[in-house]
């Protein structure tokens, strides 16, 4: 359908949208390239994040074989990619245990960067998790030592770690009772499972606070934590949690999302009460040089804005100006697992519809494949992947939005992933000029405009319509 637009004649081939015109990339001075990060011969992988100011580093989880043949672990373990230099590093050796939700690397800060994780493994020796409970650990770049924040016993569960832009602070999600914040009225012996800030108040991350942010019943679930600041000094202020139960009390339904600012311990709701429907997977932005947001970004399947939209689309709310924007609005297949750039501009995510057009009436995604796509402002959307039989997700995306890392099971770099195995793959927009670029080959795992793996396609997102009156 496209193919006068492809150099590479393949059901797996990849549209990179990189520009908003034809011929705009020397324009702009940058040019894009993918690299396949894994060369997995067996195994899967999972969670890919790509550090958000410098994109130097992409944290990775995997139980492959990713140090090459013969090395699978045969269990989940954390892994660093360096973009500098294409090097892997196996982070975890986790024994009989196993190491998985591993965040991004934290940003420069005073006091250094830093990567957090899940892991049921003795990796701190100076605090000890000898029963093997899945515990929240932090990593120290510069030093390589592993930190260990929760010590908990047997049937607690410590969940999904999100470390913030300077390491400042984490959250994370259990079933503990952890909070020991002498401000906070909140506890847990019902063993629910509950939304936690661990905050740096020493020298060091181990000397810290752990404030309980949501506060439900036994059986309920408040989850899929994160963290954000409006400016880098209040980076620790806005935790944002999904919930499926009805912290505020107004009457809602299905799980919905609130905002606990540390500085008053208030909870805000920035989904829709009255909805219902599920409002899941929120992503918050980095900590903006120009005080804008923060911006949490999430999926709903509620019709928030009353104009007849149905299964899940993208919302932007803006934290405490109670604006909330509508981003997709598909009328084929789903938007999921969103994540936003520095100041809410732009927003990745992946979906399987086959909704949006270029301006000349073209289709894209015309399969309905799940592809990851990139979306700027209001409508401009940039296609990353164009797939067959195969599937794109778990986006990241960096602060300036020139680098997403994601999990892809296609053989992208035409060759390379021939067996289908999840791979991790890696975007990045450069300079002219740039190393990289020359040293881009499609036999190393690299593509780019002059290798001819890619083209460039734009889409225009589908019109949202107004609420009816």
């Amino acid at each position: 359908m496209r193919k006068e637009r492809f150099l590479v004649a393949a059901m797996t081939a990849i549209i990179i949208l990189f520009v908003f015109a034809e011929g705009a990339h020397s324009k702009r001075g940058s040019i894009p390239i993918l690299v396949q990060v894994t060369r997995n011969s067996v195994g899967d992988v999972e969670g890919p994040k790509v550090s958000l100011a410098l994109a130097d580093y992409v944290t990775f989880v995997s139980d492959g074989d990713v140090m090459g043949p013969g090395s699978s672990p045969g269990h989940r373990e954390v892994y660093l990619y360096s973009v500098g230099d294409g090097a892997i590093t196996r982070l975890t050796d986790s024994g009989s245990g196993e190491s998985y939700e591993a965040t991004k690397v934290s940003d420069d800060a005073v006091t250094g960067r830093y990567l957090a994780l899940v892991s049921t493994a003795d990796l701190d020796p100076l605090r000890g998790n000898a029963d093997g409970n899945p515990e929240i650990f932090l990593w120290d770049l510069a030093t390589g030592e592993f930190i260990q924040i929760t010590d908990t016993g047997p049937g607690v569960e410590n969940r999904r770690p999100w470390v913030s832009d300077q390491a400042k602070c984490l959250t994370f999600d259990s079933n503990g009772d952890l909070d020991d914040n002498p401000f906070s009225p909140n506890d847990n012996p019902d063993g629910s499972r509950e939304a936690f800030l661990f905050e740096v108040v020493g020298a060091t991350p181990r000397e810290g606070l752990t404030t309980q942010a949501s506060d439900g019943p036994a059986g309920t679930t408040s989850s899929n934590v994160i963290v954000g600041g409006y400016v880098f000094t209040f980076q620790c202020r806005s935790t944002a949690f999904q919930s499926d139960y009805d912290q505020l009390g107004l009457g809602t339904s299905g799980i919905q999302l609130y905002v606990y600012t540390k500085t008053s311990g208030g909870l805000e709701l920035i989904s829709v009460p009255g909805t219902g429907g599920d409002n899941v997977n929120p992503s918050i932005s980095a900590a903006s040089r120009f005080a804008r947001g923060p911006f949490v970004v999430f999926q709903s399947d509620a019709d928030l804005k009353g104009n007849g939209s149905s299964g899940f689309e993208i919302f932007r709310a803006r934290v405490f100006h109670t604006q909330l924007r509508q981003v997709t609005y598909l009328e084929t297949g789903v938007a999921e697992k969103p994540v936003v750039s520095d100041g809410g501009g732009w927003i990745a995510f992946e979906s399987d519809t086959q909704s949006i057009f270029t301006k000349d009436g073209e289709q894209l995604n015309g399969d309905g494949n799940r592809e990851i796509f990139r979306l700027k402002g209001r409508r401009l959307v940039q296609q990353i992947t164009n797939t067959t039989g195969c599937t794109n997700g778990e986006v990241s995306l960096s602060g300036d939005a020139r680098a997403l890392a994601f999990r892809s099971t296609c053989d992208l770099v035409p060759g390379n992933n021939p067996s289908g195995v999840p791979q991790v793959f890696l975007y990045r927009e450069l300079k002219p000029g740039d190393p990289a670029l020359t040293n881009c080959r499609i036999e190393e795992g690299c593509c780019s405009e002059e290798n001819g793996c890619f083209s460039s396609i734009l889409g225009k997102m589908p019109k949202i319509p107004r609420r009816p009156g």
